[in-house]
């Protein structure tokens, strides 16, 4: 089973430095065939050059953005190659550790029985460390938001840690995938389920970032409350 872990990075420098050993280090000690497809939007911190010392040492692909066009379409863009590649699981993964490698073996484990597999922090054994009261109630009303709008019966729907099967979104038409940012997570996810596709999810513990700043902006939660509105008048009409 050939693995591709998709990461969006923007200003990631110090993160990507340790990251990318700790991942690979995780393949050999569970014997995966993987391989990184990092998507850089032009950070001006040199993540893109960081990353480019570690390509002779790992497989690593690069895509370089000439400038910040947003998570979604990172994703998007990773996802593309990834599938041309010919792999047979892709991940979703936050560069900033909030997302622990060390789950990627869980993930495909499920995998065997499910489509696409939810690193999970509402359902029973995860949890979230270092957030505060304003991010926690975002969180929450954004999923209850979204379960009720699109008719979702997932707990955490707008995780970022996620292992799609290959033929998932081969049946996708991403061409078709406009969001961006934080609703991006709860368009594709409606998209899976529109499909018929199994969905599980898994417990995750998700931290903070450990270096550098949160990127989700006002303006992405309030893209994501009124796609939530708008997927929620149509359905009912």
């Amino acid at each position: 089973m050939r693995v591709s872990i998709v990461i969006p990075t923007y200003n990631e420098k110090e993160n990507v430095r340790e990251l990318i050993p700790i991942i690979f280090d995780v393949f050999h000690k569970s014997g995966i065939g993987g391989n990184l497809i990092i998507v850089d939007d032009n950070s001006p911190d040199g993540t893109a050059e960081e990353v480019e010392k570690f390509q002779e040492e790992y497989p690593i692909f690069l895509i370089k953005r000439s400038k910040k066009l947003g998570i979604g379409s990172a994703y998007i863009v990773g996802f593309k190659h990834a599938l041309e590649t010919k792999s047979d699981v892709i991940f979703e993964m936050d560069a900033d550790f909030s997302h622990n490698p060390e789950d990627i073996p869980s993930f495909i484990e499920y995998l065997s029985d499910y489509d696409l597999v939810l690193g999970s922090r509402y359902v029973k054994g995860g949890g979230i460390g270092n957030w505060g009261i304003y991010r926690k109630i975002i969180s929450k009303g954004a999923n209850v938001m979204a379960r009720t709008f699109l008719g979702l019966r997932i707990s955490d729907i707008t995780t970022g840690y996620r292992a799609y099967r290959k033929e998932v979104l081969e049946r996708i038409n991403l061409e078709k995938i406009k969001s961006n940012g934080y609703v991006f997570q709860a368009e594709m996810l409606f998209k899976v389920k529109e499909k018929g596709f199994r969905i599980k999810e898994i417990p995750i513990n998700f931290i903070e970032r450990r270096k550098g700043r949160s990127k989700l902006s006002r303006i992405e939660i309030l893209n994501f409350f009124l796609f939530c509105t708008k997927m929620g008048i149509k359905r009912l009409i």
